[in-house]
């Protein structure tokens, strides 16, 4: 070989790698913020949970950059956020969801507070990826196998499992038969009595079905209807103002002096917008709670005395099962980035996927295939308290008295059509 070609070779060579050095170094630099958008139903149907998601939210966040930011190689990241509200409203939903990825160019997306709005929003990310979040509980067939975007990670689970597992309690442990299902005629009501139904049939029982529609203010006509039936016990399964009205209406009407209530999905702010007296004595599902006292497992009772001091510390209030959701959702969506080192989606959900384990306040979490995890407890059984067994007598709702734990709560994979 000539000198000249050699001399011509290496040449190239070294302006190749001169190229390339740049262009490796500057994909892995750390950027100098990570932006996380935040978008809840802050007004609309969903007002009354949305405002206690976006304080989980910020509080994960608030915790990170206390601590230096999240890891991005050799350095530690800041996180920004911006906030916007969806409004219970679909279409403004994925209009603002829109803004937040194309405008505010964020990262990750984290939020929601109705399934329908995160369905709406699963289908925007199969368009156009990003990595998503979604903290809130959504319809089942979003977990069938194809229907989640690649990038989406739904930390809350689905409305099945509540009815399920409802269900469930309701004819194992109280040894109850002639149940009316009471729920709202949309998804989320709709998922809970579909997996009632599933428990119910393993025990051979049919229950009763009755619905109302969304923004129902007026529900005395249901409450003289079921009386009427005679059931053993009632499963309510309504969401956000129609929640509120429901508790208060089976106790205005004197349904929760003529038969047992079971209220599928409770929360906070559910339970401390009706009387004492319309909350005594309802069972419940809660995905959280924020006093643990007296619940078995110590550990668990000592991480949610530490995250209800910190919350309580920061706003005033005690943290709802949403709030306590939405961060650890941000945590896990923040915990994605840093170990993509990337906010590319298909990285973002590689990375959760290659490490699937994470801590939070309800034990160890461990993503699934369907992109929704199981939590050592998946949701707690509580029972609401009476006025005089309140220390205070605006927070202390209830007491926890059992839990599901691991994959018992959740649709199995099978089902899903994996």
């Amino acid at each position: 070989m000539s000198r000249s070609v050699i001399v011509f070779r290496s040449v190239v060579s070294f302006l190749c790698f001169a190229l390339i050095v740049p262009l490796v170094s500057v994909a892995a630099e750390a950027p100098k913020e990570v932006k996380v958008g935040l978008m809840f139903g802050l007004t609309g149907a969903a007002s009354p949970i949305g405002p206690v998601q976006l304080d989980g939210a910020k509080l994960a966040i608030d915790e990170i950059n206390a601590a230096g930011g999240i890891d991005w190689g050799s350095k530690k990241v800041k996180v920004a956020y911006v906030v916007k509200d969806d409004e219970t409203k679909p279409d403004v939903a994925i209009r603002r969801f829109r803004e937040l990825v194309n405008n505010e160019k964020v990262d990750v997306v984290v939020g929601q507070t109705f399934a329908s709005i995160t369905g709406a929003l699963n289908k925007q990310v199969k368009k156009d990826p990003v990595a998503y979040f979604p903290v809130n509980v959504v319809a089942l067939d979003m977990f069938e196998k194809g229907e989640m975007a690649p990038s989406t990670f739904a930390v809350h689970g689905c409305a099945y499992s509540a009815g399920y597992a409802s269900a469930s309690y309701i004819v194992n442990k109280l040894k109850l038969k002639k149940v009316v299902f009471f729920g709202p005629a949309y998804a989320f009501g709709k998922d809970q009595w579909r997996g009632a139904q599933d428990a119910f049939a393993k025990s051979g029982i049919k229950a009763e079905y009755l619905e109302s529609p969304v923004g129902t203010s007026d529900f005395t006509s249901y409450m003289t209807k079921i009386i009427e039936m005679k059931p053993d016990i009632v499963m309510l399964a309504h969401w956000g103002t129609d929640a509120i009205n429901v508790l208060k209406q089976a106790n205005e009407t004197g349904l929760n002096k003529k038969t047992k209530i079971w209220f599928d999905w409770m929360t906070n702010v559910f339970g401390s917008g009706v009387p004492a007296e319309a909350l005594e004595g309802v069972y419940s599902l809660m995905s959280w709670y924020h006093d643990l006292s007296g619940f078995p497992d110590k550990e668990i009772v000592a991480q949610g005395a530490a995250f209800t001091a910190k919350f309580q510390k920061a706003y005033g209030y005690p943290p709802d099962p949403y709030s306590a959701m939405a961060y650890i959702g941000t945590k896990e969506a923040l915990r994605a980035l840093s170990a993509a080192q990337s906010n590319d989606p298909a990285a973002v959900a590689k990375a959760v996927m290659a490490n699937p384990t994470f801590d939070s306040m309800k034990g160890k979490g461990v993503w699934r295939e369907d992109h929704q995890p199981a939590f050592k407890y998946n949701a707690f059984v509580v029972v609401g308290k009476s006025a005089a067994e309140r220390k205070d007598q605006k927070w202390d709702l209830v007491k926890v008295i059992d839990a599901y734990t691991g994959e018992d709560y959740l649709p199995s994979l099978n089902m899903l059509g994996y």
